[in-house]
C-alpha cells in the first residue's frame, strides 16, 4: 500500500472499519426499550412507566385537609402550585405508611393536575428490553392486582407494572371526601 496516496489511506480505513463493524447489531436486531421507575408499597415491589411519572420529590411540607379519607395526606405548595398528596399504601392496602416522612412522592398527572403519591421507597429507573416481559405476574397484594397488566423479569427479579391511569380511574380515587 502506498501511504503517501490519500486514496489508498481512505481504502485502508474503509477495510478496517468494515472488518471491525462485523459484530455490531443491525437495526432489525435492536429491541425496543421500556423504561420505568421502581418503588415499593408495603411488601410489593412495583414499577410504573416513566412516561406516567412527572417527577419524584422528597415529601414536602404539607397542610392537612379536613373531611377527607385517611389516605389523603394533604396539600403542599410545590414551586407555587398546589400539589394534593396521597398515601399509596393507605389508598391501596388500607393501612397508612408508618414513617411517611421517610417516603418519597411520585408526581403523576391526574385529569390535567399534578398529584403526589407517597410510596415507601424508590428504587430508581429500570430499563427493560421488550423480551424481558413475562406472562408470569408475581404475587402482589390482591388490592393492587387489578392495576397490574404486565410484568418484566430481569436478573431473577420480577417487576409488576402498575398502571396509574387505571388506578386513578377507580371510583374510590375520585371520592376522597368523607
Amino acid at each position: 500500500m502506498n501511504t503517501s496516496n490519500p486514496f489508498d489511506l481512505l481504502l485502508d480505513l474503509e477495510r478496517r472499519t468494515i472488518r471491525a463493524s462485523a459484530g455490531l447489531p443491525t437495526l432489525d436486531q435492536i429491541e425496543d426499550e421500556w423504561v420505568g421507575v421502581g418503588f415499593r408499597i408495603g411488601n410489593s415491589k412495583l414499577i410504573a412507566a416513566m412516561s406516567d411519572v412527572k417527577e419524584i420529590l422528597d415529601l414536602p411540607q404539607f397542610t392537612v385537609v379536613p373531611g377527607v379519607k385517611s389516605w389523603i395526606v394533604g396539600v403542599a405548595n410545590v414551586r407555587g402550585s398546589l400539589l394534593p398528596i396521597m398515601d399509596m399504601k393507605g389508598y391501596l392496602l388500607g393501612e397508612d405508611i408508618k414513617q411517611r416522612h421517610k417516603g418519597r412522592v411520585i408526581v403523576i398527572d391526574y385529569k390535567g393536575f399534578h398529584t403526589g403519591l407517597i410510596v415507601e421507597e424508590i428504587y430508581g429507573m429500570r430499563h427493560f428490553r421488550e423480551s424481558d416481559e413475562t406472562s408470569d405476574i408475581p404475587e402482589v397484594h390482591e388490592d393492587i392486582l387489578p392495576f397490574i397488566q404486565r410484568a418484566f423479569k430481569q436478573d431473577n427479579e420480577h417487576w409488576p407494572v402498575i398502571n396509574f391511569i387505571e388506578m386513578t380511574q377507580d371510583e374510590r380515587f375520585a371520592h376522597a371526601s368523607l
